[in-house]
């Protein structure tokens, strides 16, 4: 957050951007309710005339809104990250353990001689490294 860059060109592309946003607002509005879209309207437009003539004046929406977006962020983040290990991974593990899938192996066998898995041995090639993944 403290590397926010507010430089002319950011600025200016902030503007046209949220007037791109408020002018597709104000075409839905007309399109399904009919509505008077006389407010978005002008917010799209004065949007659009400062991000020309003054950027520096949307200096203030600007960090106010990236510090908006970088809080929304923070909180989907642990969001769409708990909703998936609850949603998703915890039923996969329950159902692996009811039918008892071991794919770490770490069940102790006592007819194993040894837990070590032998691996071939490969000849040194360099094009090995050359795409690893």
């Amino acid at each position: 957050m403290e590397m926010l860059k507010t430089n002319r060109q950011n600025l200016k592309k902030f503007g046209i951007t949220m007037s791109a946003a408020f002018a597709v607002i104000t075409t839905l509005i007309f399109l399904r309710h009919r509505y008077s879209i006389v407010p978005t309207f002008v917010i799209s437009a004065s949007f659009l005339l400062i991000s020309f003539i003054a950027p520096f004046v949307l200096r203030p929406v600007y960090v106010i809104w990236m510090k908006l977006a970088f809080i929304l962020s923070w909180i989907n983040t642990r969001l769409i990250l708990s909703a998936m290990f609850y949603l998703v991974l915890t039923p996969i593990g329950v159902i692996l353990r009811l039918f008892g899938v071991d794919f770490l192996h770490r069940k102790l066998e006592k007819s194993r001689e040894s837990y070590w898995i032998k691996i071939e041995k490969k000849g040194f090639n360099p094009l090995d490294y050359e795409r690893q993944f």
